[in-house]
């Protein structure tokens, strides 16, 4: 009751924010859209505590309400998706519980010179641990709910002049199981020159970003300034700094600066094709993460944009950890869509480190150690040995990350759309060093979806996903957790406002901890009443 009344509040708090915000602009003509909707689901599990053996069956049942509005005026838009449910499970009743789930966001234009009030607010449920279930989900029960809020000022201005976007934030966010808690501020500032520039071009990028945890902080600043001269040739001179650096408590001696100064050139080779190529020498004695004097690089970028559909960046560069990469690819027609990104990213505070826990030698079930209650300590006389085998069992405990990691994101989608069927192919990875230790995890994952629809009012999905993590890789105790999960739904509209979907799914986990590996099968049926 405490949580639900604490939810309450909070819904409460952004209701009269909401309301307050839109009924200022009441006068203004504006867009508005409003659709509320009840959904009932009954999902049917095999192995709903996801064991290798002695599997328990489930019936989780969940009901609730999903809210869906939108406005948008000469001087404010704002969006909002809220739902709520209620399960109940029905091999525990213990773990009856509701979950909520919100997206929103607004800006709200103070005048007509490019300052606005921006604000949003998100709360997701996420899964407990990565480590022992990465696909956890309300259906498992297995998952903790973390809310994030920020709010501040913007200003973007755009002329023949000159162009600038830039913002101040307040960010929050909180998990209820206390881990990943974090405030502080933000800021950014982006500016270059516009197309009436005759004699000087500027490109200035800087972020600004600090964090708070209990007694730890983490402030993140990089910066980026180049000047240069406009010839009447295709090839323009300029001047090159470069700024970067991670401090605070979490910083704990280790090197993340990276500070110098160069000269380069931008060839415009087109309207739409730039090029800039720079030569650079750091600044001061800072030595990079292994223990080396920094050394003079090449900095490239290039932007290029063939047609209005298409777009392409890419970046090669160096700083505190070495060599720095940059990727940004999108394309889009008619029927087919393309967008792939690599970027290279010091963070702090996640939830995404884990901590290593012996839980000591047992024997165990041969070729069964899925339940720890059908392991005897090795001191246990009363069992017949020849029947078990001895097994050092670990775990990974999700703790507080107190240090900052480099995280290597790469991802891809793509989307195909045929008059009756949609193809979507969706590929990432996502490599985590820890500055500290040095110790990565990698986590990557391929999917596939096909939609058809069979007549107006009636669709048939088809999914197919499989997920690759692995931790501490190259110790003793790496582990690989391997996820195949593959279903199969069908959707029928009765009318505009009423929906039925019926689905199937197959879940697969391999692991080289046996004590992790599980199936499950689920049958779900959905009801949903627009209104």
């Amino acid at each position: 009751m405490a949580i639900m009344a604490m939810d309450t509040v909070k819904k409460t708090k952004l209701t009269t924010i909401c309301a307050a915000t839109l009924f200022s602009q009441w006068a203004c003509a504006g867009n508005w859209q409003f659709q509320p909707s009840l959904l009932i689901e009954e999902t049917y599990t095999d192995n709903v505590e996801l064991t290798l053996s002695n599997e328990i069956s489930s019936l989780v049942s969940q009901t609730g309400i999903e809210i869906n509005t939108a406005y948008e005026s000469q001087y404010l838009q704002f969006n909002l998706i809220s739902k709520s449910v209620y399960a109940l499970y029905s091999h525990d009743h213990e773990l009856d519980d509701d979950y909520h789930t919100l997206a929103s966001d607004f800006n709200l234009k103070l005048g007509r010179q490019g300052l606005s009030l921006i604000g949003s607010a998100n709360i997701d449920n996420r899964a407990r641990n990565g480590a022992r279930n990465s696909l956890a989900d309300i259906v498992s029960a297995d998952t903790t709910r973390v809310e994030s809020y920020s709010g501040g000022l913007a200003y973007d201005m755009a002329n023949s002049d000159f162009h600038v976007n830039s913002s101040i934030t307040y960010n929050l966010t909180e998990s209820e199981d206390n881990i990943g808690n974090q405030n502080g501020y933000s800021a950014s500032v982006s500016t270059k020159n516009g197309n009436s520039a005759r004699l000087l071009f500027w490109d200035v990028h800087s972020t600004y970003q600090e964090r708070k945890n209990n007694n730890q902080t983490s402030r993140a600043y990089s910066g980026e300034v180049k000047l240069g001269l406009i010839t009447d040739w295709k090839i323009n001179p300029f001047l090159r700094y470069y700024d970067e650096d991670n401090k605070g408590s979490l910083n704990r001696g280790q090197s993340t600066e990276s500070n110098s100064y160069g000269a380069g050139i931008r060839w415009q080779v087109s309207p739409r094709l730039q090029i800039d190529f720079s030569y650079n020498k750091p600044i001061g004695s800072a030595l990079d993460t292994d223990g080396n004097e920094q050394k003079e690089y090449f900095d490239t970028k290039i932007n290029w944009q063939p047609s209005t559909r298409t777009t392409f960046s890419a970046s090669l560069s160096q700083r505190f950890y070495g060599d720095s990469y940059g990727l940004s690819i999108s394309h889009q027609n008619k029927r087919l869509s393309n967008s792939i990104s690599y970027q290279e990213t010091v963070q702090s505070f996640t939830r995404n480190n884990y901590n290593l826990i012996p839980l000591g030698a047992f024997y165990c079930p041969r070729g069964d150690s899925s339940d720890l209650n059908n392991c005897f300590a090795i001191d246990n006389s009363n069992i017949n040995i020849e029947n078990f085998e001895l097994m050092n069992l670990i775990d990974y405990e999700l703790i507080e990350d107190n240090f900052y990691s480099l995280n290597k994101d790469l991802s891809w989608n793509s989307s195909l759309s045929l008059s009756r069927t949609t193809f979507s192919i969706s590929l990432s990875s996502l490599n985590r060093e820890n500055l500290e230790t040095n110790i990565e995890d990698q986590r990557a994952s391929a999917g596939f979806t096909a939609s058809r629809k069979v007549s107006g009012r009636s669709s048939l999905n088809f999914n197919a996903s499989y997920n690759d993590n692995r931790f501490q890789i190259n110790t003793e105790t790496e582990r690989q957790d391997r996820y195949r999960n593959i279903s199969i739904g069908y959707q029928k509209s009765l009318n505009s406002n009423l929906h039925f979907n019926f689905g199937l799914a197959h879940i697969n986990r391999s692991s080289n901890a046996q004590e992790f590996n599980y199936e499950e099968g689920r049958l779900t049926f959905k009801i949903t009443k627009d209104f």
